[in-house]
């Protein structure tokens, strides 16, 4: 082979030389995105402490599981919301519905805890054009919290929340002024863990922050980072050690689906600890496929929560003799989004809407026997004891007195002749009664570790003992034959109570099967699959295999005119302001013989065969494995990190730290379908024809060229301002390119002139 034959094939060995250095950027940014660089020692310090509340009660009864399950007895409850999205652009939902929650349900309620897992402002303006975190938003959050006197609740034990993706927008590291969460949540940490202990049991809480350490612009993946992870393992390690331990719950915005998991410091990771969850409790999907999207993972179950901004959702968890259930809940509203007629939290407090007052049906939820479909793969739930107790066990939230509450048991549709009672005051002191509203006393005892000092080997532990008023469970009972249900079936349980003054009435349906088996989630196979499919995995191999596939097309095609056209023609044109197809015909006459070689092999090779066509599109198409696709000022001023950071394929690289390490392969995806790969089947058929455009064929191409434009200059300005729109090969260069080449085809077929044929080919046109 010659030089002059051998020249065309250089651009073959850069691609292959960019394959291999765009794999071995790949696992760097992998490595590198989980592991905190800059700040790494300011994140160890602002690690949740672990805190251990110890809950006694003298009145405890625990004689007999009989005795357990007739009172109410070894019985705890906590909530969860989630996806608030708190902002001055919403009078419907958002904030309204969190000032009516913690203002009208949580004294009805009353549950131990309340968690709120993330993306508690919105942190978006003008239609998502810009990205940031709000402080107005946050203000507004501080002011609920406080005007409901939520964060002095249970002397401050009671709420918990985590950050989501929109409340570390353009955040770009903790110690940011622009890190609102840290000065108006109530946590203040990243994440929490604790450990409360009852009389008959210890449980486990921990949640885990998935905010990137560099936040550059919006993301949508989390990144469990080294330092977290090494908190969710010495935390993990802790409860192991504890014989009474019952039940570990996780907290996390992000579904596992969603969240790239690091390793610790020692090397541990995710996986070597799912055994030993009860359930992960997420949020961060809203109402993407419906509103229950739960699944079972290889050691636990993860439940993830509707959003609360629009739809209102609210999730009940009660452990009752280690009895794990949940359910959700829509907040008793009119309509959902219910609209406030203002996004003006402090006039919503003055002047509270007419909704405020309205009465609130009876809110049920059936504690035993276990609900079939959520048995849980820990093996800690006493399930036939709870099946063979002899009790049904329901609690009843409601505004009205017990006495004008009547409920009924209905199994598979047909009314049981039992007779519930309420057991709720059974715990009480006769010193502290009052009437309809009884309440007892716990002790709890709060152990705090605190940093070490120079010198100190462990961390210091300290003990403070506080006195909280808890109300007891409004739990009812009632006894039932379950010896006919015990047939290897699935059976239908539910509990209707109706409130007799309101006229209102309130339900809750489980399904349970007497011999313990589990039953199938009755959950759409989408949502489970959304929760298992492990993006952070399987993103790359989808980029992987759109990216491939387009890059045979260019290169085969390209092959075949470097081999058998370009050597046999040193007149072809550089730009297709000429159509080449009866140029080339002797070459190609083979592709002529069948429809499918002629209409989907012959365009390619023509397009391709122009070295304005090829060698613009593979350049940039390899540049992208290597070399940032978008630089500008894509963060905000920090004491660490710069605002100048470049975005790869790989995530965002600014200041020595990878981050976004998985949202970009999302991001390149799409619009790598939606602009390249659309923009060059255009060039490529547009280019193989030679007749006049159509006019409805002019329309379409206007159509799709409108919308590329939007999609391009939007997303990057959105990232970075007018800088990175400048600075962006892709998607905005190669968009101009494509386009370009249309252009300039259309023209061509514009002009009226007779094909070019092998006697003409040296006369120039």
């Amino acid at each position: 082979m010659d030089l002059i034959k051998l020249k065309h094939y250089w651009i073959f060995i850069i691609t292959l030389l960019f394959y291999c250095i765009g794999c071995i950027i790949h696992f760097i940014a992998q490595k590198n995105g989980t592991r905190p660089q800059k700040e790494k020692e300011i994140l160890k310090k602002v690690s949740p402490s672990t805190v251990l509340f110890n809950s006694k009660n003298s009145n405890a009864t625990v004689d007999t599981p009989e005795n357990d399950y007739a009172s109410p007895s070894n019985l705890f409850y906590f909530a969860q919301i989630s996806d608030i999205h708190m902002s001055l652009d919403y009078n419907k939902g958002a904030q309204g519905h969190l000032l009516f929650f913690l203002k009208k349900m949580i004294p009805l309620l009353d549950p131990r805890f309340l968690f709120i897992t993330g993306d508690i402002a919105n942190s978006k303006k003008y239609g998502g054009m810009k990205v940031g975190t709000d402080e107005n938003e946050w203000k507004m959050y501080h002011t609920i919290l406080e005007k409901t006197d939520i964060l002095q609740k249970n002397n401050g034990t009671f709420l918990w929340d985590l950050r989501g993706n929109h409340d570390c927008f353009m955040v770009p590291e903790w110690s940011s002024p622009y890190n609102y969460y840290r000065t108006y949540s109530k946590t203040k940490s990243r994440g929490f863990s604790f450990l409360y202990e009852t009389s008959y049991g210890t449980y486990s809480f921990i949640g885990l922050d998935g905010c990137p350490a560099f936040t550059p612009s919006n993301p949508f993946f989390g990144i469990i980072d080294e330092v977290t992870m090494d908190t969710y393992t010495e935390f993990m390690d802790l409860v192991k050690t504890n014989k009474k331990n019952r039940h570990n719950f996780v907290f996390l915005h992000y579904p596992e689906t969603t969240a790239k998991f690091g390793t610790s410091s020692t090397g541990k990771r995710w996986e070597d600890y799912t055994k030993d969850i009860s359930l992960l409790l997420t949020g961060h999907f809203h109402n993407i496929i419906g509103n229950q999207i739960y699944a079972y993972h290889n050691n636990y179950l993860e439940i993830e929560l509707s959003d609360f901004k629009l739809h209102g959702k609210y999730r009940i968890v009660s452990i009752d003799n280690d009895i794990v259930s949940f359910t959700d809940y829509s907040l008793p509203l009119p309509e959902l989004p219910f609209d406030f007629k203002t996004s003006n939290v402090e006039d919503l407090i003055n002047q509270p809407p007419w909704i405020f007052q309205h009465p609130i049906a009876p809110i049920v939820h059936i504690t035993s026997p276990k609900n079939s479909r959520y048995i849980l793969k820990t093996n800690r739930e006493p399930v036939k004891e709870s099946l063979t107790s002899g009790y049904v066990r329901v609690l009843v939230f409601s505004q009205q007195s017990p006495n004008d509450l009547k409920l009924s048991l209905f199994i598979d549709g047909k009314e049981q002749q039992v007779q519930f009672n309420y057991v709720g005051d059974q715990l009480q002191n006769s010193s502290t009664t009052k009437k309809n509203n009884k309440r007892s006393l716990d002790t709890i005892n709060i152990f705090l570790k605190k940093e070490k000092k120079r010198g100190e080997t462990t961390p210091v532990a300290t003990m403070e003992s506080q006195s909280i008023e808890s109300k007891v469970p409004p739990l009812w009972v009632a006894r039932w034959q379950s010896t006919p249900y015990d047939d290897g079936r699935s059976h239908e349980l539910k509990v209707v109570a109706f409130d007799s003054k309101t006229q209102l009435k309130g339900e809750n349906t489980i399904i349970f099967r007497m011999d313990g088996q589990k039953d199938d989630l009755d959950i759409p196979l989408r949502g489970q699959f959304l929760l298992k499919s492990v993006f952070p995995k399987l993103l790359p191999i989808l980029f992987g295999i759109v990216y491939l596939s387009y890059e045979a097309i260019i290169l085969f095609s390209r092959l075949y005119a470097v081999k058998y056209i370009i050597p046999n023609h040193d007149n072809l044109p550089f730009l297709p302001d000429r159509y080449i197809g009866d140029l080339i015909f002797s070459e190609t006459k083979s592709f002529h013989e069948t429809f499918f070689k002629k209409t989907f092999i012959l365009p390619f090779i023509e397009a391709f065969t122009l070295n304005g066509i090829f060698y613009p599109l593979q350049i940039l198409v390899i540049y992208m494995l290597v070399f940032p696709s978008r630089v500008g000022l894509m963060s905000r001023s920090s004491e660490h990190f710069s605002r100048f950071c470049g975005e790869f394929l790989y995530g965002f690289y600014g200041s020595g730290q990878w981050t976004n390490t998985y949202d970009q392969y999302g991001i390149f995806m799409a619009t790598f379908l939606l602009v390249l790969y659309l923009d060059t089947l255009l060039i490529v058929f547009a280019n193989h024809r030679h007749e006049r455009n159509h006019l409805l064929t002019l329309i379409i191409l206007s159509l799709i060229c409108g919308f590329q434009l939007i999609l391009s200059i939007s997303t990057t300005y959105m990232h970075g301002g007018i800088l990175t729109v400048l600075l962006s090969p892709f998607p905005v260069w190669i968009y101009v390119y494509c386009w370009f080449l249309l252009i300039m085809i259309i023209i061509r077929r514009f002009r009226s002139y007779k094909p070019v044929t092998p006697e003409l080919a040296p006369i120039q046109i």
